[in-house]
């Protein structure tokens, strides 16, 4: 490899990585911007559940399984968005209204998979990577997260339609 291959590559490289960075930066300011309008917090992505869940994931992006919008792509780091309803779907911003749930599935608890009265949304960032959820108030309490306005849950399809 010749100098100028080298110092082009190394180039290109950091152009990647700082693009890598901005995608991170902006689904931070799209957690919390989300989070801070419904009134809440955004999970703790300590958790040992949500760190299976970002597992599972990264296993369907590694054997195949993972189904991507098309704008997503390696050479353009840019913000992923998944919902914990739809496993193993990544999408972009555009493409967020292809991960609304079913209006079954949106009366469902995204962890214990029970039916409750009420739902209340949650999110977390981790990289780039924007996780959505619904969860019951057992559920919620288990991540660490605050609930939307506690005294009024919300729906999540309520508090999806407001992401960007």
């Amino acid at each position: 490899m010749t100098a100028h291959h080298s110092a082009a590559r190394t180039a290109a490289f950091t152009a990647w990585r700082d693009q890598a960075d901005a995608a991170t930066r902006h689904a931070h300011r799209l957690v919390t911007e989300m989070t801070t309008r419904a009134g809440a917090q955004p999970a703790v992505t300590t958790d040992p559940w949500l760190g299976e869940q970002l597992a599972a994931l990264l296993l369907a992006l590694l054997d195949g399984t993972a189904q991507m919008c098309p704008h997503l792509t390696v050479h353009a780091p840019a913000v992923v968005h998944a919902a914990l309803w739809a496993p193993g779907r990544l999408v972009c911003g555009g493409c967020i209204p292809s991960l609304h749930p079913t209006p079954a599935e949106d009366r469902i608890c995204d962890r214990c998979r029970h039916t409750p009265d009420a739902i209340h949304s949650a999110a977390f960032q981790a990289g780039p990577l924007v996780v959505v959820m619904g969860l019951c108030p057992p559920c919620i309490g288990q991540i660490n997260a605050t609930p939307a306005r506690p005294s009024q849950p919300r729906r999540r399809a309520d508090h999806r339609g407001d992401r960007r």
